[in-house]
């Protein structure tokens, strides 16, 4: 017999919190705080609810938009056979069509295979995406990962023979520490499961990322928690990879955290994006405040110009040139 989903809405977890729900171009959102815009992508087999212990820290600081990615959570379908390319053209189409403000710069954090998608945008959009963060994420080489052996859910089982499967499989993948795995951890890796059309793993286990990152001119900070099960042979590797690849990355170790860091050092996590992101955020205001500036004194030498006899317009364009 089919279990019953939990639901789970943000407005439940954040009752303090004003959330927005919008739906564009088949991409659902939800929308929460203010500030510069940060777009927080999920991993595979996920939803917004990857990002249920940041949202409450980062909201503080920057508007986010947490869209469920095409094929899962409640987001339009998508081709079982889509490439990385016919993939992020579903998330694409979003942007442009106005899931962020239209053409303004905007900052990106993905976690596992959110991870893919963030690079990938990055280098589909340099003149947008103003900074990246990437947590845990996915798309390596073959040979430089390992899947634990995750264990399917037996037709027929019961609610409580369904949870325990979720819960160890949490322990295996994604949360080192089982303590943490508590009945909301489990009824949202339970839904999420249930919601997920699209089996991103076939992307998100390919050398996906490098290729995007070797195209990304934005700052980087690259999140890695030291007991990911995924990375061959240790963490560091992974880091090694990545530093070798991206131009602009800085790279952080989380001491004792498992796959789904943003769950299992909330604190750590939410302290280095904040950072990171905020200086990029600052770098963009004192840009746009730079060409702001400057078109007004273009506006203002424009004006003058029309002002001057005709003798003497000539002398100034000279002197505007030089």
């Amino acid at each position: 017999m089919t279990q019953p989903l939990p639901e789970i809405t943000p407005e439940a977890l954040f009752p303090d919190l004003e959330f927005q729900t919008r739906t564009v171009a088949g991409v659902v959102a939800r929308e929460v705080g203010q500030g510069p815009t940060l777009m927080l992508l999920h991993g595979g087999t996920g939803s917004w609810t990857h990002w249920v212990r940041n949202i409450r820290a980062l909201s503080q600081h920057f508007r986010l938009v947490l869209p469920d990615l095409p094929g899962m959570g409640e987001s339009l379908d998508v081709p079982d056979d889509s490439d990385l390319d016919g993939y992020g053209e579903f998330l694409l189409a979003a942007v442009v069509a106005g899931l962020v403000p239209a053409g303004a710069p905007f900052l990106v954090a993905g976690f596992s295979y959110g991870g893919v998608m963030t690079a990938w945008l990055a280098a589909r959009l340099p003149e947008r995406v103003a900074g990246i963060c990437l947590l845990a994420p996915g798309g390596f080489p073959p040979g430089s990962w390992s899947r634990p052996p995750l264990r399917p859910v037996p037709a027929g089982a019961s609610e409580a023979e369904t949870n325990a499967v979720h819960r160890r499989n949490l322990e295996l993948m994604m949360i080192g520490d089982p303590t943490r795995i508590d009945d909301l951890t489990v009824a949202m890796q339970r839904r999420n499961h249930a919601l997920t059309r699209f089996r991103s793993r076939f992307l998100g286990y390919r050398d996906t990322l490098g290729p995007s990152l070797r195209q990304t001119c934005c700052p980087v900070l690259a999140i890695q928690p030291e007991r990911d099960p995924l990375p061959q042979p240790d963490a560091a590797s992974r880091v090694a990879y990545l530093e070798s690849t991206a131009p602009r990355i800085a790279c952080r170790i989380i001491p004792g955290a498992s796959h789904w860091v943003a769950f299992e050092a909330p604190d750590e996590v939410n302290r280095l994006m904040i950072e990171f992101l905020g200086e990029v955020a600052h770098l963009i205001d004192e840009r746009e405040s730079i060409l702001e500036t400057a078109e007004r004194e273009f506006l203002l030498d424009r004006l003058t110009l029309r002002q001057l006899p005709a003798g003497e317009r000539a002398n100034f364009s000279l002197n505007l040139s030089l």
